[in-house]
């Protein structure tokens, strides 16, 4: 009788239940760990407005070595197709992934049960990578950590030792409060790994819209990015990407007015000399090895 005029009245007996037991927990344990978040971010994203400028126009080519990291195969062509393809031969561009990514995605007709299906999906999201690359004239370089654990002085001193033989003037990767781990760890990463690297650093958006100060118009790119992100099957049979990415290329456009009608579309980014960047980000984490109390959260 009680079950059936909970249902009446649009309650669920079970989603009573489970709020009166976990209602008290939120308001002990959960809610204040949700406010220092909170607070914390507030004051990254304001320290990096401080260091923002006015969103400029980026012109191609806007360096002559990009360095685009992917913490995962795909997060290059959702965040930075765009840049990919309008320097397509006029640059010497080089990616570098990260992570393998056997944590996100799906392989169609496959059991995620099967004992063999991570290595299945690592293998698959590698070749995907491999024509990425190609279709937008990259080089690939692959550094294979592990996500597990906080991000280590020992990746960041591989990840320093390319940095240095590459050379870049441009480094791209997703900025520094993308709202996705690996996202996060691959700044703690370059910020060490940077150490001494004068290069202009974009902090491109995936998972985060970040406080833009430059824009890169990519209007006619818009349809080949789509076609890129479609490169990544075992990610965009589980989330439209393309559709996404056209979605905030728009917005982007809209904003910075790239053809002058706000009709246009757009890739933006938090721009910022490697060492201005690089002082945010391990304001906010820390370092490999030594993070902050918020470090330590984000990377347990």
């Amino acid at each position: 009788m009680i079950r059936a005029w909970l249902r009446r009245l649009g309650i669920h007996p079970r989603a009573l239940l489970h709020g009166l037991f976990t209602y008290p927990r939120f308001l002990g344990r959960i809610k204040p760990a949700l406010l220092a978040s909170a607070e914390a971010e507030a004051i990254a994203r304001l320290h990096a407005l401080d260091v923002c400028w006015e969103m400029a126009q980026l012109t191609v080519p806007i360096g002559q070595r990009i360095v685009v990291i992917a913490p995962h195969p795909d997060d290059e062509a959702i965040g930075a197709g765009g840049l990919l393809l309008r320097h397509r031969g006029q640059a010497d561009l080089h990616i570098v992934g990260l992570y393998e990514g056997q944590g996100g995605g799906a392989l169609p007709d496959a059991d995620p049960a099967a004992a063999d299906y991570a290595a299945a999906l690592v293998a698959a999201r590698s070749e995907e990578l491999d024509r990425a690359a190609a279709a937008v004239g990259a080089r690939l370089h692959r550094l294979a950590f592990s996500a597990e654990g906080p991000p280590t002085p020992a990746q960041a001193a591989r990840l320093g030792e390319l940095l240095r033989a590459l050379r870049p003037d441009v480094v791209a990767l997703p900025w520094y409060l993308d709202d996705q781990r690996d996202h996060r760890a691959a700044n703690v990463l370059f910020a060490a790994a940077a150490d001494g690297l004068e290069c202009m650093v974009l902090g491109y958006e995936v998972w985060t819209l970040c406080p833009p100060n430059a824009a890169l118009d990519i209007t006619r790119a818009l349809a080949d990015k789509a076609a890129l992100i479609r490169i990544y099957e075992t990610q965009t049979g589980t989330i439209d990407y393309p559709s996404y990415a056209a979605a905030v290329a728009r917005v982007r456009g809209f904003q910075c007015v790239t053809d002058g009608t706000r009709n246009g579309a757009a890739e933006a980014y938090l721009a910022l000399p490697s060492a201005a960047y690089c002082a945010l980000v391990q304001a906010h984490y820390g370092r490999p090895g030594a993070l902050t109390a918020e470090g330590v959260r984000r990377f347990p």
